[in-house]
């Protein structure tokens, strides 16, 4: 018999997002970030699920993007970081991807490229997260360069990044924010600032477009702040089973370099989940899990492909019974909090050995 870890997905809860954040921004329009497989939710399954229905896609590389032409995808494709390479422009051209542009060199391709059709085309602005992006100083002159390219399609538009979005008070985001707002008045054009922290705590700054990424999958973007009262959905619930259950003396040590000790006599479960599934190593005891819709507690060191559970509070919990480590009733966020990680990378860290099933398809 086959590992019995599986991520179930709920396409309903995924488009009741997406619902969530258009009510919010409209007028505004929505690049739906599915880089990096979708947040670890299966680019493919999530394109498919939002085409349509979002304003367009928004990926990381041009491979990701011609993945998605290929299963028939319809809805504009952003390449977020543009090209890597000159001739990525001429596939581009030919597929319709937007194509952000934030260094001299991609211009320095465009303008030695002979496209075949009209490119859409950004240009990103370095307002204080220092990533990628032309300076302030340097965008307009760029922008320029870019407009009398005869293959550019009208409108280029404009967009930057938050860096400090989700703490709210953060001097950067006044400074960022008044940055970008000049650029605007400098450029006619449409632009976009707001990720999904930015479009919880900033909606005078919608903007034309906005570029929700964890919100979509329905974990919030902000610390202290529950996915719940935003009225978000988690997307994910990943479950399996326990795989033992035995009972265990006072004094017991618990996993690797015996970082747990059994403080009185108690029935401890084996989980067939570890780290070589994408469970997060540096979980500390106490960390949430569910079994049997009861919140029990990790205890000792995740292994590869197990860890252990306190199991007095579901005392009668047996081989077999269902473990919900994050999604329904248990948010990754609260997971991550007895992590050193992130949600995002909690999110994407889970591995192909766990089956994904999709609960709904688009259409029902």
């Amino acid at each position: 018999m086959s590992r019995t870890a599986l991520a179930i997905l709920s396409t309903d809860h995924l488009l009741h997002n997406l619902r969530i954040i258009q009510r919010r921004v409209t007028p505004a329009k929505i690049i739906a970030m599915i880089k990096a497989n979708a947040y670890g939710h299966g680019l493919r399954s999530v394109a498919l699920r939002l085409d349509q229905e979002a304003d367009m896609l928004g990926v990381a590389s041009i491979d990701e993007a011609l993945a998605l032409r290929k299963i028939g995808i319809k809805t504009p494709i952003l390449l977020a970081e543009g090209v890597f390479e000159a001739n990525g422009l001429i596939v581009a051209s030919e597929e319709k991807f937007h194509v952000v542009f934030h260094n001299a060199a991609q211009i320095d391709w465009l303008e030695k490229s002979k496209l075949p059709l009209p490119l859409q085309s950004w240009i990103k602005v370095n307002t204080g997260m220092c990533r990628l992006g032309f300076n302030v100083s340097q965008a307009v002159s760029y922008y320029k360069r870019l407009i009398k390219h005869k293959k550019i399609a009208k409108p280029i538009r404009v967009l930057s990044h938050l860096a400090c979005a989700d703490q709210i008070d953060h001097p950067l985001n006044y400074e960022q924010i008044q940055s970008f707002s000049r650029l605007t008045r400098q450029i006619k054009s449409e632009f976009s600032l707001c990720h999904s922290a930015g479009i919880f705590h900033f909606p005078e700054h919608y903007y034309d477009y906005v570029r929700p990424g964890i919100a979509l999958y329905g974990v919030s973007p902000i610390p202290g702040q529950s996915a719940e009262s935003l009225n978000l959905r988690p997307v994910m619930t990943l479950q399996t089973n326990l795989i033992s259950v035995q009972n265990r003396p006072k004094g017991a040590n618990i996993g690797y370099g015996a970082r747990y000790q059994c403080p009185e006599d108690m029935p401890v479960g084996v989980i067939a989940f570890g780290y070589g599934d994408g469970y997060p190593l540096t979980a500390k005891d106490g960390t949430p899990i569910r079994v049997n819709q009861t919140e029990c507690q990790l205890i000792g060191r995740i292994s590869m492909d197990m860890m252990s559970v306190d199991l007095r509070r579901c005392p009668n919990a047996k081989i077999g019974d269902p473990v919900i480590l994050w999604g329904n009733h248990l948010p990754v966020e609260r997971v991550a909090a007895h992590t050193e990680n992130l949600s995002w990378d909690i999110l994407t860290g889970v591995q192909n050995r766990v089956k994904f099933l999709w609960t709904s398809k688009k259409s029902e």
